[in-house]
């Protein structure tokens, strides 16, 4: 019932009670008059309710980009992996305990995972909340991969990285030229996993003119790669997906 129709409403009320003025006792329609007064009261109290609720703007909730859309987030080195929680190492040194149950969802890359795939070493990402016992609580754990690691460092620790073509292959050796360091020797071993346009590879797919994405980790002048990349891949170590029918481009 809107404000107008209200209106008319009392209107019409007046008219009636008018035509039985002389019929009906005065204390009757004083009764009469405020009950119709409250009544009238009470409905243009619920249409101005009604109409404030229709113009105010709606909440948001989880997933809408609301502040518990994003919920708090932890990270660091896997340290250890229980049946209900997992203990990380932050950056800053300090130990946290995270919880997991049935409603924490796992994933690295575009794959889902499960808790029993995380291992002590491996590096996530964690999106939370804490409970009423003051206990961090898991609902989306992130298993960070070698070249997601890479990426987010946005350039910093080269040392760990090398970008380049390869000029020559000797043993387990690969000697790269880069724009930055020019000639670098790159060492795999038998822990070396590699990856040509997406897919898994070995040492020996690799030939004298390919580009290269190395990841790895230096040690007194020794470059020792644990990942190495090749084909199409964007700067910052992911690989480029290319479409139906698309040739790979030189590099």
């Amino acid at each position: 019932m809107t404000i107008d129709s209200a209106g008319l409403l009392v209107t019409a009320w007046v008219a009636e009670s008018s035509a039985f003025d002389e019929v009906i006792p005065v204390k009757k329609q004083m009764h009469w008059f405020v009950l119709v007064i409250s009544t009238l009261a009470l409905c243009a109290t619920l249409c101005m309710a009604a109409q404030q609720g229709a113009q105010a703007p709606p909440e948001r909730g989880p997933g809408r980009g609301g502040p518990s859309a994003q919920g708090e987030m932890a990270g660091g080195t896997v340290s250890s992996v229980g049946v209900d929680r997992i203990e990380i190492k932050r950056q800053d040194g300090t130990a946290q305990v995270v919880m997991v149950n049935d409603q924490t969802h796992y994933r690295q890359g575009q794959q889902d995972i499960q808790l029993e795939d995380l291992k002590p070493g491996d590096r996530v990402g964690i999106r939370g909340k804490t409970n009423d016992n003051k206990e961090f609580v898991a609902l989306n754990v992130r298993r960070i991969t070698e070249e997601e690691a890479q990426r987010f460092q946005g350039g910093q620790g080269a040392g760990d990285r090398t970008v380049g073509q390869i000029v020559s292959i000797d043993g387990n050796q690969l000697k790269v030229q880069t724009r930055q360091q020019g000639e670098k020797l790159v060492w795999v071993n038998d822990q070396t996993t590699f990856m040509k346009d997406g897919q898994p590879v070995t040492l020996k797919d690799l030939k004298v003119g390919d580009r290269i994405f190395a990841s790895g980790q230096e040690v007194d002048g020794k470059f020792t790669a644990t990942r190495v990349m090749s084909g199409q891949f964007q700067r910052g170590g992911g690989q480029r997906q290319r479409g139906p029918g698309q040739e790979p481009q030189n590099q």
